[in-house]
């Protein structure tokens, strides 16, 4: 069998276990089948609270697993990449394929982030019974501002119900600041897991590959922010930014693979049209979810914390 293709072979299988393994690791005991009850069922008894790592405790293995699901995903692309690059000039050269294949993972990892969050979301916009964009955003913002207690006004200040009833009650918007900073959630609980991960391998490869102070900064901050979120800490705010804002950072990730000095510059040069068209992607998920919401959410975060102290 030639060897192009026995490289190809061995990196998809590698990248799909990577993708897919949670049912292997089930069945091959690296997991147990209640691990999800089990570590996200219900939030770290206060008493673990007390030091830097202790909310880390009792994850270390699936800490491990989504590591090792990190370094696979990134070797398994680097494999098929390789395999290819008879196909096209700029993958004969190695760092080329190291960018590309830590690209994938990116990706992957983001856009799996992003997801969750989203999915968070969905799941509360059903149990509100929302049926449009509007009415989630009036009513969650009466939640963050007002509460249900305050006299009818504004549509940006009190939310009405389609049968005319006033403000209800948003589970997942607690009443108060300390409730919204410390209500546990278990789909962030897992999310904030699979972040801390995913930095601890960025920043293994920031290092390895000399990316520079800033993005060593960066992945330590992000890191540290997912520990403390295992407090659990912030898992209303967590949502966004760990999980929604994700979805324009997967696209971000894309747009760096073009750029001459992070990236592939024979992606500019060779797919010219692809470029624009996915900046121009990024600069709508940039301008709605880094300009709009992202501010916006900072602001009450920035509140509650204030609040608090």
């Amino acid at each position: 069998m030639p060897s192009r293709l026995v490289e190809g072979l061995a990196g998809a299988a590698i990248l799909g276990v990577a993708l897919c393994s949670e049912a292997v690791a089930v069945a091959t005991g690296v997991l147990d089948e209640g691990f999800k009850e089990r570590l996200f069922g219900a939030a770290p008894p206060p008493e673990t609270w007390g030091s830097y790592l202790a909310p880390a405790r009792g994850f270390e293995a699936y800490i491990v697993y989504e590591i090792v699901r990190c370094f696979a995903a990134h070797a398994g692309s680097y494999l098929l990449l390789g395999a290819c690059r008879d196909a096209w000039g700029a993958l004969q050269k190695e760092n080329n394929r190291q960018i590309l294949a830590r690209g994938v993972m990116n990706v992957c990892f983001l856009a799996a982030c992003g997801y969750r969050g989203c999915a968070m979301w969905r799941g509360w916009a059903a149990d509100a019974g929302w049926t449009t964009v509007g009415q989630a955003a009036s009513h969650v913002h009466s939640a963050l501002t007002v509460g249900c207690d305050a006299a009818e006004g504004s549509w940006l200040t009190f939310w009405k119900a389609s049968d005319g009833a006033g403000c209800a009650p948003l589970y997942f918007v607690p009443a108060t600041a300390h409730a919204r900073l410390y209500d546990y959630d278990a789909s962030f609980q897992r999310l904030a897991v699979v972040m801390f991960a995913f930095q601890i391998k960025n920043l293994a490869d920031t290092v390895y590959f000399g990316d520079g102070a800033v993005f060593v900064v960066h992945h330590v901050v992000t890191l540290t922010v997912a520990l403390f979120a295992l407090h659990p800490y912030s898992h209303l705010y967590g949502s966004f930014f760990f999980g929604v804002s994700e979805v324009s950072t997967t696209v971000l990730a894309v747009v760096v693979l073009f750029d001459a000095e992070h990236g592939v510059a024979e992606l500019e040069r060779d797919f010219p049209t692809l470029r624009v068209a996915i900046g121009g992607l990024f600069a709508v998920s940039f301008a709605f979810v880094r300009c709009v919401l992202w501010p916006y959410l900072t602001y009450f975060y920035c509140r509650d914390a204030l609040d608090v102290l």
